[in-house]
């Protein structure tokens, strides 16, 4: 018996929630903590890709890692706008990678990734992983306590303003 609907499943596949975790770490404008989580979790990827292809995810999450912590550098507000192009620029970025490097290697493509159907799969993975990203930073915010740091980093302006 199947558990999930089949367009339901269709766009689950697509999800790449680790790309959605280096993101998010990248957003915390902290460049080397960025990029060492995209390598453990390149690293983790291709363990379980059970010796497919290595390096290829690692390198495409390193290189989204890098494009989310440097749209944080140019931007200095926090809203989903800002989210929504780190992970969009991310989800491109990752999508374009591998399917480049698949190419390269003359590798099987993952699915919907046959010729003409490319732009599908990165259309696909981009709004998948936009509609993830939302509910997942969401759930990351109240573990870590987004929110309580701003609270203390604007009651510490209050405090450095001087007085006349």
């Amino acid at each position: 018996m199947q558990q999930v609907p089949v367009s339901a499943g269709r766009w689950l596949g697509h999800i790449n929630w680790l790309l959605l975790v280096v993101v998010y770490i990248g957003l915390q404008r902290d460049p080397v903590k960025a990029l060492l989580t995209a390598v453990f979790a390149g690293i983790f990827y291709d363990a379980f890709s059970l010796g497919r292809v290595i390096g290829v995810n690692g390198l495409a999450l390193v290189l989204a890692a890098y494009v989310a912590d440097r749209i944080a550098a140019m931007i200095m507000v926090d809203n989903l706008i800002f989210r929504f192009l780190a992970v969009a620029a991310g989800s491109v970025i990752n999508t374009v990678v591998r399917l480049f490097f698949y190419g390269l290697l003359k590798l099987e493509l993952p699915a919907l990734a046959s010729g003409r159907d490319i732009a599908a799969t990165i259309i696909f993975d981009l709004f998948a992983n936009l509609f993830a990203s939302v509910l997942l930073y969401i759930a990351l915010d109240r573990v870590f306590n987004k929110d309580e740091g701003q609270k203390v980093r604007r009651m510490e302006a209050r405090r450095l303003r001087p007085r006349l």
